[in-house]
């Protein structure tokens, strides 16, 4: 009686559904480098305080999406990758040494940097890879990105004219190549035409046949006194180094191509000169890191699930 009790218990507990619970997965894969969706999720709730300790990686606000978190994962692999190349390893001490320097400027004691990070959902482990990969990418910009970037004095002017274009305290001082030509002597679809031809024979020297009696004349040193409000608002919309669109001034059409473009009184320029850089480096800086890991991405076998 007892036996047939005990196989009959048996046999119900074996017949019971049996319910798995997924504890993790695989989110993408990096060469041989596994990123898992447990480590996704942590990274999900304590963004706020990443993006604190570490802006410049964490720069999406207080909410991450899974797919951000991926590609930030996927792009740790990838700058280590490229210092390991370069002859750079971060090791725990570089970390630790990094720690208590922050800890001495602020002021604070380990006790409190650990109340912080446990009222921020944030391990000392968790933290302590971030200095980690923080260190990296610092040293990544400095070494890779920014050897890549170029602010020129005219790039920064010509933002400056953008953001002032319709400034009427600012005056400029131009030099102009003035290219016209007789109305008689330029159809509609010409006209049309006319600026494309002048920027091809910068780079060619050559105009074609319906251009041939274009006439050329330098002006140098002509200021905003005296020109139309039509010619007036033209050569503030154009960059210099850049060429007008075409404009009629009496019996003639006119494209000018700024070759000098300065502003009359400089202080307001100089004033926001260092502002504008910092604000197109960090524009260029953005645009070559993207196409950086975007190249970088087909070295490696990067799977996305």
């Amino acid at each position: 009686m007892r036996l047939a009790l005990f196989f009959c218990l048996l046999f119900s507990t074996l017949s019971a559904p049996i319910q798995a619970k997924l504890l993790d997965k695989i989110v993408a894969v990096v060469d041989e480098q596994v990123i898992s969706q447990s480590l996704v999720e942590r990274m999900k709730v304590n963004v706020s305080a990443r993006a604190q300790i570490s802006p410049y990686i964490y720069n999406m606000g207080k909410k991450l999406t899974t797919k951000q978190a991926i590609e930030i994962l996927i792009n740790r692999v990838l700058v280590r990758d490229k210092l390991i190349e370069l002859g750079y390893v971060i090791s725990d001490d570089q970390v630790e040494s990094q720690i208590k320097a922050t800890e001495q400027r602020l002021g604070l004691g380990r006790a409190a940097l650990l109340s912080f990070l446990k009222g921020n959902g944030m391990t000392f482990d968790e933290y302590f890879e971030l200095i980690r990969e923080t260190i990296e990418f610092n040293i990544f910009n400095d070494r890779v990105i920014r050897p890549l970037i170029s602010v020129t004095e005219q790039e920064i002017k010509n933002n400056f004219y953008k953001e002032n274009q319709n400034n009427k305290s600012i005056s400029f001082r131009y030099t102009l190549v003035d290219f016209s030509l007789d109305d008689r002597k330029l159809s509609k679809k010409s006209e049309r035409r006319f600026k494309e031809a002048l920027k091809s024979f910068q780079v060619s020297g050559t105009l074609p046949e319906e251009f041939k009696d274009v006439e050329t004349n330098t002006l140098g040193d002509i200021t905003e006194e005296g020109l139309t409000k039509e010619l007036k608002d033209l050569l503030k919309r154009t960059d210099e180094g850049a060429f007008t669109n075409s404009i009629r001034l009496g019996s003639t059409t006119h494209v000018f191509y700024v070759q000098k473009k300065d502003l009359v009184e400089s202080e307001i320029f100089v004033k926001n000169k260092d502002r504008i850089r910092a604000k197109l480096f960090e524009q260029v800086a953005n645009e070559i890191t993207s196409l950086w890991f975007e190249r970088e991405s087909n070295k490696h076998y990067i799977k996305r699930f």
